[in-house]
C-alpha cells in the first residue's frame, strides 16, 4: 500500500478542481480529533495564502497510513456482511495500518523523503504494552499512530496525516488507466475466506486496479514485511509517474466523491494543492525512498514476529534526512 503517496498529487489535483463547487476546508477529513489529539499535529498552515497555485512554505512531515479492513476488524461491521461465508474488504480507515510512511516535503532543498515503517515494528504502545506499531491506529486512530511514530523516530514533528483504505487504490489506478510495473517473480496465492485470488506473472506488466490490489496484498514470501514494502514501493513509483496526466481533469469531480469513504486526512484544500504543486515540479532524482533500520526476530511458530528497530541508526537517519538534532 505504499501506493498511497503517489496519490498525493492526484488528490491535490482533484481538490483543486473541486474548489469550483462547495467543499469544507478539509473535504476529506472523516474523523473529529479532540483538542488533545489535534495538538499532536502542527496545526499551523504550511501553504502560501494565495488562490493561485499555493506552495509549501516550510518543510513538512506527513504520516501516511494504509489499511485493508475486513468485517472482523471493526466493532460494527456493515450489516450486509454479517451472513456472508467470506470476509470482503469494507470501506473503513479504522483497521490495522498495513502501510506506514513518513513523507517529508522539503522546499529549501527541493527534495522529498519517503520513510517506510514496517507494520511489524515492535513498540511499547500507550496503555497497551508491547505491540506491533500497526495496532496503534486501531487503539487510538491517527493521533495515537502519530504519537507512536514520533516516539519511534527520535521525536520527529508530524504535521498532518492521511489514512487511506486499499479500496481507494483500485479506483485511483483505474482512473489513471492502469500502471506499468516490473514484477520480479510469479505471485500466486488463494484465500477462500476473503475471496482473494492472486495470480500475477513475472516481468513488466500493465496492471489495472484489481491487479494492483493483488500485488499490494500478496504477503507470502520469505522476505516477509520487507518484501511487502518493496512491492509497495514499486507501485508508489509507478503512481508518481502517472498521477498528473492531463486527461484526469474531466474525471476529478466524480472521483473525489467516490474516494471520500476511503480517505481521511486533516490536510486542507490549500495544503493538498501546495503538495500537488511541489510534486509536479519535483525531479524524480530528488525523491529518496528509505526503510526503517532494524532486523527481524525470526518467524518462529511459537513466537510473535517483530521488526526490531535499530535506534542508533534511526537517530542518524533522522538527523540526515529529517534535519533532527540540528
Amino acid at each position: 500500500m505504499g501506493w498511497l503517496l503517489g496519490g498525493f498529487a492526484l488528490l491535490s489535483a482533484m481538490v483543486a478542481v473541486a474548489e469550483a463547487v462547495y467543499f469544507p476546508t478539509k473535504p476529506l477529513q472523516q474523523s473529529q480529533l479532540s483538542p488533545l489529539q489535534a495538538a499532536i499535529f502542527d496545526n499551523d498552515s504550511f501553504a502560501s495564502n494565495t488562490l493561485l497555485l499555493p506552495s509549501i512554505t516550510r518543510p513538512v512531515n506527513i504520516l501516511v497510513l494504509g489499511m485493508s479492513v475486513l468485517p472482523s476488524d471493526v466493532k460494527n461491521p456493515p450489516s450486509e456482511t454479517r451472513h456472508l461465508r467470506y470476509e470482503p474488504e469494507i470501506h473503513s480507515v479504522e483497521g490495522l495500518s498495513d502501510t506506514m510512511l513518513l513523507v517529508r516535503f522539503d522546499p529549501p532543498t527541493h527534495k522529498m523523503t519517503i520513510l517506510s515503517i514496517p507494520r511489524d515494528t515492535r513498540v511499547v504502545t500507550e496503555n497497551h504494552g508491547v505491540q506491533k506499531i500497526n495496532a496503534a491506529n486501531v487503539y487510538g486512530g491517527s493521533a495515537l499512530a502519530a504519537k507512536e511514530v514520533r516516539k519511534l523516530l527520535d521525536g520527529v514533528q508530524i504535521d498532518r496525516y492521511i489514512r487511506l483504505n486499499v479500496l481507494a487504490v483500485g479506483k485511483i489506478v483505474d482512473t489513471l488507466d492502469g500502471i506499468t510495473v516490473y514484477i520480479p517473480k510469479d505471485l500466486k496465492y488463494t484465500d477462500e475466506t476473503q475471496h482473494l485470488y492472486i495470480n500475477l506473472k513475472q516481468g513488466e506488466q500493465h496492471l489495472n486496479g484489481e491487479q494492483t490490489l493483488q500485488l499490494l496484498r500478496f504477503r507470502h514470501d520469505a522476505s516477509g514485511d520487507i518484501g511487502r514494502i518493496e512491492r509497495q514501493q514499486l507501485v508508489l513509483r509507478a503512481l508518481m509517474q502517472q498521477a498528473l496526466k492531463p486527461s484526469l481533469v474531466t474525471k476529478i469531480p466524480e472521483l473525489i466523491q467516490t474516494l471520500q469513504p476511503d480517505v481521511d486526512t486533516n490536510l486542507s484544500i490549500e495544503e493538498l494543492m501546495a503538495m500537488g504543486t511541489f510534486a509536479a515540479r519535483l525531479d524524480r532524482s530528488n525523491v529518496q525512498v528509505l526503510t526503517l533500520p532494524g532486523t527481524t526476530n525470526g518467524n518462529g511458530r511459537r513466537s510473535i514476529s517483530y521488526w526490531l528497530p535499530d535506534y542508533r541508526t534511526i537517530k542518524l537517519m533522522m538527523a540526515k534526512y529529517f534535519n533532527l538534532g540540528e
